[in-house]
C-alpha cells in the first residue's frame, strides 16, 4: 500500500474533530454569554428598583421583559453559527441554510419581548392609576387587559409570520371562525360568567369588602374573579356566586348605601279600645324593643302612627330605623314578643276576636291555637 494514501483519512478525521471542537466552543461561549446576560438583568433590576423616574421605570420593565428572550436569542445565534458555518450542516440539512430561518427566529423572539414589555407596562401603569379603595378589584381588571395585550401581540406576530412564510391565512381564519363558534356554544356558561366578571369590574355594583345581598345570600365580598364572586355569608359560610347571576339579578349593596333602612311592624287593635290608649301602649312596646334589641341592629328613631282603618280595627304601624344588614323579620319578632305580653296582661286588645273581649279574656286572635295549647295540645 502506498504510504502516501494512509494520512488522508487521518487528516480528514482530524479536521472533523477540530470542527466539532470549535462548534462546541462556540456554543459554550454563546451559552456563557447568555447566562451572563440573564444574571446581569437581575442586578440591573435591583439597581433600578424603587426609582420613581418614568425613564428608570420603563427601563426596569424592559429589562424584566427581555430577561428570557434575549439570553435565548444569544444562545440560538451561537447554535446557528456552530451548525451552519462551523460544521457546514446546511449541506446535508437544507433547512439550516434557509435564509428565512434567522428571520423567523428573530420574529418569534422580538414578539416575545414586545408582548412581555407591553403587558408589564399595562399592568404597572394601570395599577398606579387605581385608588386605594379600588385596588383589589381594579387590579383584576388591569390583569385582564394585560393578558389581552399579550395575546393580541402574539396574534399579530403569528399572522405576520405566516405571511412571511408564504402560508395562506385565509383557510386558517375561516377554520378559526368555525372553531370559535363551536367553542362559544360549548362554553356558553363560562363565557357568560367571564363577561359578567368584566362587567362587574367596569360597572362596580360591588367591591371587595362590601356587605351585599345577592338573593339568597347576604354577606361580605371576599374576592371578585373572572368566573365567580366569593361571599362570606352572615352564617360564616363561603358562597361562590357565578358572575352571570350577579349581572342578571338585583344586588343590594349595604356598604354603598346610607347604611340604614326603615323597618315597619303593623299591629291591628280593637275599635272598642280608645285609640290613644293603644298608641300609648305600642309606644311603650317600641321603647322596650329598642332597649332589648342587640346593638348590631342599630335601632333608632322609632315612631308609632295610624296606618289605616282595617276591617277588624285600626292598623297601627311601629317604624324603626335599623342598619341595612339587619333582618326585618328579627325586628318584627322582637316587637311581636312585647306585643304578645301586653295582650296577655290585658293592656292591649286586637280587633280580630271580638268575642274574646266580650268575655273579658285576653285577646286570643294573636294566638289562634290558645285553647288547644291550654288543653295540652289535644
Amino acid at each position: 500500500m502506498d504510504p502516501t494514501e494512509i494520512p488522508t483519512p487521518i487528516a480528514d478525521t482530524g479536521m472533523a474533530l477540530a470542527d466539532i471542537a470549535i462548534a462546541i466552543a462556540v456554543i459554550f461561549i454563546g451559552g456563557a454569554l447568555a447566562a451572563g446576560v440573564y444574571l446581569l438583568s437581575f442586578r440591573l433590576e435591583k439597581h433600578l428598583e424603587g426609582r420613581e423616574a418614568t425613564g428608570a421605570h420603563i427601563v426596569e420593565n424592559a429589562i424584566v421583559a427581555l430577561r428570557h428572550p434575549l439570553p435565548i436569542g444569544i444562545a440560538a445565534i451561537a447554535v446557528y453559527i456552530a451548525l451552519r458555518y462551523v460544521l457546514d450542516l446546511d449541506r446535508t440539512s437544507p433547512w439550516i441554510g434557509d435564509p428565512r430561518l434567522p428571520e423567523v427566529i428573530s420574529i418569534i423572539l422580538v414578539s416575545w419581548g414586545v408582548a412581555n414589555l407591553l403587558s408589564r407596562l399595562v399592568r404597572s401603569y394601570g395599577r398606579r392609576f387605581i385608588s386605594g379603595s379600588e385596588r383589589e378589584d381594579g387590579a383584576s381588571l388591569v390583569d385582564i387587559v394585560s393578558v389581552g395585550v399579550r395575546y393580541l401581540v402574539w396574534f399579530v406576530a403569528i399572522l405576520y409570520l405566516l405571511n412571511f412564510l408564504n402560508i395562506s391565512i385565509t383557510p386558517l381564519i375561516a377554520g378559526a371562525g368555525i372553531a370559535g363558534i363551536a367553542v362559544a356554544l360549548a362554553t356558553q356558561d363560562v363565557l357568560s360568567n367571564l363577561f359578567g366578571g368584566v362587567i362587574i369590574l367596569l360597572d362596580k355594583p360591588l367591591r371587595v369588602g362590601d356587605r351585599v345581598r345577592i338573593d339568597p345570600y347576604t354577606g361580605t365580598v371576599l374576592r371578585i374573579g373572572l368566573r365567580s364572586t366569593r361571599i362570606m355569608t352572615v352564617d360564616g359560610l363561603l358562597a361562590t356566586v357565578p358572575n352571570s347571576r350577579i349581572t342578571t339579578n338585583i344586588v343590594v349593596n349595604y356598604t354603598a348605601g346610607t347604611g340604614y333602612t326603615t323597618v315597619q311592624v303593623p299591629v291591628t287593635v280593637d275599635y272598642h279600645i280608645p285609640i290613644d290608649e293603644s298608641l300609648a301602649v305600642l309606644e311603650e312596646m317600641a321603647r322596650a324593643t329598642m332597649a332589648s334589641a342587640p346593638p348590631e341592629w342599630g335601632l333608632r328613631d322609632h315612631s308609632v302612627r295610624i296606618g289605616e282603618l282595617g276591617e277588624f280595627g285600626p292598623v297601627l304601624v311601629l317604624s324603626f330605623s335599623a342598619r341595612d344588614e339587619t333582618d326585618p323579620l328579627a325586628v318584627r319578632n322582637a316587637v311581636y314578643a312585647h306585643v304578645a305580653k301586653a295582650i296577655w296582661s290585658g293592656r292591649l286588645a286586637t280587633g280580630f276576636n271580638r268575642s274574646a273581649h266580650e268575655d273579658g279574656s285576653p285577646d286570643a286572635a294573636a294566638f289562634p291555637n290558645t285553647d288547644e295549647r291550654r288543653d295540652g295540645g289535644a
